[in-house]
């Protein structure tokens, strides 16, 4: 849990810089300055990062490979699992509360469905949630798409 937790702090922190860089584009933008978004961009990134997009010929490929090397797909299954089981913790205010089942949403995808594939997946995450069995909750949580036929 320790680990989930710093792997959702350094998300956060790679999207905040992410959109403080694109702030910073606009702003260059709106002063009517010459962009070179990949020079602006290897100009304010660090060596370690460097080292991932040095081959890069366009800002579209660097962000694209900065993409696959920090931004890791989460598991649709897992990330309802997480929403499903979350709990108000004790020095946690309601509006906070709130807040952080809306962030725990965002990894869930979801998308307009008919009633019957909701009440398919509402199941499907009772019985994730419900497992007695870790080891089998755990291999049904590493696949990325799985439905309780397939299961």
């Amino acid at each position: 849990m320790v680990i989930r937790k710093y792997e959702e702090c350094v998300i956060k922190e790679r999207k905040f810089l992410y959109w403080t860089f694109n702030n910073y584009l606009d702003v260059i933008q709106t002063l009517g300055l010459p962009l070179d978004k990949l020079n602006v961009l290897l100009g304010n990134i660090d060596k370690t990062v460097y080292d991932y997009i040095e081959h890069c010929d366009t800002y579209e490929e660097a962000i694209w490979t900065l993409e696959n090397v920090y931004v890791k797909p989460t598991s649709k299954i897992f990330a309802h699992l997480l929403l499903s089981s979350r709990r108000q913790k004790p020095d946690e205010s309601i509006d906070q509360f709130l807040q952080a089942l809306r962030e725990l949403s965002k990894d869930c995808n979801y998308k307009p469905v008919t009633a019957e594939v909701y009440k398919k997946e509402a199941i499907w995450d009772a019985f994730i949630n419900g497992l007695e069995s870790n080891p089998i909750r755990q291999r049904l949580l590493e696949n990325r798409t799985l439905d309780l036929q397939n299961a």
